[in-house]
């Protein structure tokens, strides 16, 4: 309780010193993506076409103080990766006249913040289909936090060296104990950090980026914590960017498959503009070790590999075409999984606003 109390007093603290404004100021985002996807799974002699089309729809809320603080959030009245959900509100952001901000609700984790763009494959090919492939998807595994909670991003140049940002989260929120290994795991308290730092190497510019996590969970069967760790790098040198970056750590899963993971996420690649058009290349590899909770790991690592490549080009403002491939090669348990691997290609455009 008192850690719920410490977060809703530094909100309504802060905004009562703040002398709100009178007003608030809106702007809409969003873009519209069309499309045609078409699959070559490894499991069937025949290739599938489907249509994809997606859109989101933003709307963000902002206005200043008279000391100077900018409140701002929004809420997405359409998103593309969201199936059928329409409307998702954000937290809260103060933002500070020294340039340093503090999300209140739903902040997120500092490890999330400071991931690095790693340059992939654009376009919304792949392959989905039912699968006990628990193998880490993203080079932030176990970022899960409640949504009760804050993240403070530091200002530019923080400690007084130049070229870093730093930010801190904590999110808490107690559930009811759970003792069983059939009963989901539900995540309660969640610390993080992360930094970024930029420099100039030559000609190039570099960005490096790295996080830790560590979160609790209310299941006492798990014997295995979210406790995980990414690195980064990218370097851009005129219209060239290369990056890779690296996760590992141990997670609980609180949907889908009831298991503790012990995994690592790599991701390498690179992008080349030139004019209107931009070439893209991008490879993953994850392996993860899952059992059910409670479980010591023992069984062979599932496994997920992928490499693709896209062309994108700018037909005009705000419109870009697209023509992606991927492939995928998926393991469970150490054998192949050939309903979830094969090829996959994409030619659409997106209308962005």
């Amino acid at each position: 309780m008192k850690k719920e109390l410490l977060v809703a007093s530094a909100l309504v603290s802060t905004l009562g010193a703040a002398g709100i404004a009178e007003a608030a100021s809106s702007t809409i985002s969003g873009h519209h993506k069309v499309g045609v996807t078409g699959k070559d799974l490894d499991s069937s002699s025949t290739n599938t076409r489907a249509s994809d089309q997606q859109s989101t729809f933003t709307v963000s809320i902002s206005e200043t103080t008279d000391s100077g603080i900018k409140i701002s959030t929004g809420f997405d009245l359409a998103e593309e990766s969201s199936g059928s959900a329409t409307h998702d509100p954000s937290g809260l952001t103060l933002t500070f006249t020294d340039g340093s901000k503090l999300d209140l609700v739903e902040a997120g984790t500092a490890t999330g913040s400071h991931a690095v763009s790693v340059p992939g494959a654009g376009g919304e090919q792949g392959i989905s289909a039912t699968t006990v492939n628990n193998a880490p998807t993203a080079i932030t595994m176990g970022a899960a936090s409640d949504a009760i909670g804050f993240e403070y991003h530091t200002a530019a140049d923080a400690f007084g060296v130049e070229g870093l940002k730093a930010s801190v989260s904590f999110a808490s929120n107690d559930t009811a104990l759970v003792t069983q290994t059939s009963q989901t795991a539900s995540i309660e308290t969640t610390y993080s950090v992360g930094v970024t730092y930029v420099t100039d190497a030559g000609d190039s510019t570099v960005t490096v980026g790295a996080g830790l996590v560590e979160a609790t969970n209310n299941n006492s069967t798990t014997t295995e914590e979210n406790s995980a760790m990414h690195i980064g790098l990218t370097a851009v040198t005129g219209d060239l960017t290369v990056g890779v970056g690296y996760g590992t750590g141990t997670y609980v899963q609180t949907g889908g498959d009831l298991v503790q993971v012990d995994g690592d996420f790599t991701s390498a690649g690179a992008k080349y503009v030139s004019g209107d058009i931009t070439f893209a290349v991008g490879m993953t590899s994850a392996e993860g070790k899952d059992e059910a909770y409670g479980t010591a790991f023992s069984s062979a690592a599932d496994a997920r590999d992928t490499i693709g490549a896209s062309i994108a080009y700018a037909v005009a403002s705000g419109v870009t075409a697209t023509l992606g491939y991927t492939d995928i090669d998926d393991k469970d348990e150490g054998a192949a999984s050939t309903n979830t691997s094969g090829s996959s290609w994409y030619v659409g455009a997106t209308i962005s606003f």
